[in-house]
């Protein structure tokens, strides 16, 4: 059975390599709260991202820290190959047409035996979303696929990525997600826009971070009674589940 997470983080940073002689990129980085941690570990760390308003956003985050932002599309990276030893991939798979192609290079970039941490949603949630919500799965943007752990880990597989661990995360948000698209079934007649402007297209999407989402996120990595409840929560109603993949040796 995949374990259960108790930060606020969709990876652990623990798993992360340290010192300046190790490389860590970020793809589909957002507002960079998880290459910070590389930097923090003081890795030569890149975020890249499509979205050159998320990117700003990250420099912001990050501050003082030393991480490389770059503008780019996770199916056509603009990186040597092996150049990395480790490649963070959260919540960003499930957005891409090309998630076959953005696998391909994420394998490509890391050295061999190097470390992909990644997430995606959780199908269960995702799913009941989707059957809830118009909204949720038609917003540009969004997501466009839905993944089980084995098939995702056979997808991995087959670009050289063994999985070696899973596990489910983020009690909490599956069940502000599970609100929104309850209201936008119950209020069929209310216009798309009040709700995909103000919340799907700011969130559904993953590409800003709101202050109510800033605040949850803040509460559960400070309160170790919240971690506690949004790990044992995930257990039965994850909104996303993580993995961490090797790839093999040449």
């Amino acid at each position: 059975m995949p374990e259960i997470a108790t930060a606020k983080l969709s990876i652990d940073p623990k798993l992360l390599p340290q010192g300046a002689v190790a490389r860590v990129i970020d793809v589909g980085c957002g507002d960079g709260r998880h290459i910070v941690e590389a930097a923090r570990r003081g890795c030569y760390s890149v975020g890249l991202d499509y979205d050159a308003f998320e990117l700003r956003k990250a420099r912001e985050r990050i501050g003082a820290h030393h991480v490389d932002l770059v503008v780019g599309d996770a199916s056509r990276l603009p990186f040597r190959s092996a150049a990395f030893d480790a490649v963070i991939c959260t919540e960003t798979l499930e957005h891409l047409p090309d998630d076959t192609g953005a696998i391909a290079e994420i394998a490509r970039l890391l050295r061999p035996g190097g470390t992909l941490l990644g997430a995606v949603p959780s199908h269960f949630t995702e799913l009941l979303y989707w059957r809830l919500s118009r909204g949720y799965w038609n917003t540009p943007g969004g997501h466009v696929r839905i993944y089980r752990p084995r098939a995702l880990t056979a997808h991995l597989a087959r670009a050289g990525l063994d999985v070696t661990r899973l596990r489910y995360v983020h009690f909490i948000d599956s069940l502000v997600w599970l609100r929104f698209c309850l209201t936008d079934f119950l209020r069929p007649s209310k216009p798309a826009s009040d709700f995909e402007a103000a919340v799907l297209i700011a969130v559904a999407a993953e590409r800003t971070t709101p202050a109510w989402r800033t605040r949850l996120r803040t509460a559960i990595g400070s309160s170790r009674f919240i971690s506690v409840i949004d790990a044992v929560g995930a257990l039965v109603w994850p909104k996303s589940f993580t993995f961490v993949a090797r790839k093999r040796p040449s």
